[in-house]
């Protein structure tokens, strides 16, 4: 079998209901719904945790966290259980990440070549005061989750159009630079993750009296970890009202492609480049 470039393009918190391929009325994803016309969508996909370092670490290993005990955000994967990123490395693949993984820390050994721009957890140990204990703790910080929302800069979305430009220019400089070695890379965006904040362009494309609030609990649905899980993230309550709440709903719902929008790469510009090497099964394979 011909080896083949891999290049896998991950957000992150973005639940698949907030995509137009996927149904949803107002959301609009145009192009990452491009991409889904393109390749394989699936319908019956589910993470192994709902933790993010915790899921990155499934990703990476393929095994459930019963097996590994990467259990909750100070755990990060470390590489000592082997990876797909070990796997393609041992057949010859160069590997590279740009942008968030959430691991210990460059030195590490999870098996890429090179890391560009990497997002680690803090200091190398990560939210130690999320660790899983009984009775969980009273997550005030969470507020912040009801409080900053609406449109605006972040941080994060200057750091995911440096991933974006990083990615294209990688694409379009490096990747011919292996020849007949094969690569792959890992180009990982961290919005659609909170704070909710979008730039006001993208913002004022979901106008609030269009845009209808999620389901609540059930009456009578309980479960002791989700009882306590929200008496441990508290920004529910948070809200002043359910005009904030729309807000919010507003801000999830902006198209991840959109996240990385700026002056020279744009969404279009990035997602040419992944068209274009797709034409040519030769060149790549992608994965989503």
């Amino acid at each position: 079998m011909q080896a083949t470039n891999v290049l896998i393009v991950m957000n992150d918190e973005h639940n698949k209901q907030m995509l137009g391929c996927y149904g949803h009325p107002i959301v609009k994803t145009p192009n990452l719904d491009r991409l889904a016309r393109q390749g394989t969508r699936f319908t019956s996909a589910y993470t192994n945790s709902p933790i993010c370092v915790p899921a990155r670490a499934c990703l990476a290993t393929g095994r459930y966290l019963h097996e590994t005990a990467y259990w909750d955000n100070a755990i990060a994967y470390d590489g000592k259980f082997k990876s797909w990123h070990h796997r393609l490395q041992e057949q010859g693949h160069r590997v590279v990440s740009i942008g968030k993984l959430h691991y210990p820390d460059a030195a590490s050994p999870t098996g890429f070549d090179e890391q560009i721009i990497p997002m680690h957890i803090e200091l190398g140990v990560g939210d130690l005061h999320g660790l899983l204990r009984e009775p969980l703790p009273v997550r005030y910080q969470s507020r912040d989750l009801a409080k900053r929302i609406g449109p605006g800069k972040s941080t994060y979305i200057d750091y995911d159009r440096d991933i974006a430009k990083r990615s294209a220019q990688w694409l379009k400089q490096e990747a011919p630079k292996h020849g007949t070695q094969p690569w792959t890379l890992f180009c990982s965006f961290i919005s659609p993750h909170s704070p909710l904040v979008a730039p006001p362009e993208f913002y004022e494309m979901y106008p609030l009296d269009q845009v209808s609030l999620p389901k609540k609990r059930p009456a009578g649905f309980n479960h002791p970890w989700w009882d306590a899980f929200n008496r441990c993230y508290i920004f529910d309550e948070s809200f002043a009202d359910d005009h904030q709440r729309k807000n919010a709903e507003a801000l999830v719902s902006e198209d991840a492609a959109i996240c990385v929008v700026q002056s020279e790469f744009t969404p279009d510009k990035f997602l040419n480049i992944v068209l274009e090497l797709k034409s040519k099964p030769e060149r790549i394979a992608e994965l989503g």
